[in-house]
């Protein structure tokens, strides 16, 4: 099975844990680690022996979305490099959702922006007592990555999450429905773990079967055209948007200082 520096695969009775590592960034994505994570499910997908699949990521986040300080090392995207970056952000995400082995999320820590679509699209998703969602890239100037959301949360709260950027601790998520449960930090992998072992216990080809039947359900009700539109119109507004503050002072100071400039302006309104 593929493992490469971005993205280790383990295999081992049946299960494939796929753990994303830049545990320095925050397992923050970047195109190369979408790009390897289709790759290695592409092996997955290939080997029959593998009955579940495990996301996580290495350290103390699942992933706290895309990396933006990429922005400052490429200032200049072009439109084709907007349009390329979003493809390939895109197809990551398809892949998992299309996996035939159901995909467990196993979520510490940030789950943020490309990284909370990361985890809506898997099957299933467990989490610990210290992990927190949300879509922040809106005070970026973004938008959801996730159509899901429109069929896991009633509109108000998709629209409050789209429309504010606010964040959800691990139990607010649970009760939006936006992952099956939350664990103590110390049980998290036992729980995990004994999920998983549940499933494999199914009749075999019983989890490619109910997948497959889930996902044409989904399918049928505009899921793939809903990801092609939210695609096409990641890119078209990153392509035209004007420079705002936030990019003016990641150039001229750094992208840290930036973000502390940014979650000041928030608390200090205090709406959540």
């Amino acid at each position: 099975m593929t493992t490469s520096a971005v993205i280790h695969c383990n295999v081992r009775d049946a299960v494939a844990t796929l753990t994303i590592t830049r545990p320095q960034k925050l397992n923050a994505l970047t195109d190369e680690i979408m790009e390897q994570l289709v790759v290695t499910l592409d092996g997955v997908a290939r080997d029959d022996s593998i009955r579940v699949v495990v996301l996580t990521g290495e350290g103390r986040a699942f992933s706290a979305g895309f990396d933006v300080s990429v922005d400052k090392q490429r200032p200049e995207r072009t439109p084709l490099d907007w349009a390329e970056h979003f493809r390939r952000a895109y197809a990551g995400l398809y892949r998992v959702w299309s996996l035939p082995q159901p995909v467990v999320a196993k979520v510490r820590g940030a789950c943020l922006g490309g990284g909370f679509a990361l985890s809506l699209v898997c099957d299933l998703a467990y989490a610990s007592e210290d992990s927190f969602f949300g879509e922040p890239e809106v005070k970026f100037g973004g938008s959801s990555m996730s159509p899901i959301l429109a069929w896991t949360l009633p509109p108000r709260l998709f629209k409050e999450l789209v429309l504010t950027g606010r964040l959800l601790n691990a139990k607010q998520a649970e009760t939006w429905g936006l992952i099956n449960e939350v664990v103590s930090a110390d049980k998290l992998d036992g729980r995990v773990d004994q999920v998983v072992r549940h499933m494999c216990l199914l009749p075999p080809g019983t989890l490619a079967k109910n997948k497959n039947l889930l996902n044409r359900f989904f399918d049928a009700m505009g899921h793939r055209t809903f990801l092609d539109v939210a695609q096409d119109c990641s890119a078209v507004g990153l392509m035209t948007a004007p420079e705002n503050e936030f990019t003016q002072l990641s150039k001229e100071r750094g992208v840290s200082a930036a973000l502390e400039w940014q979650k000041k302006r928030f608390s200090d309104v205090g709406a959540f």
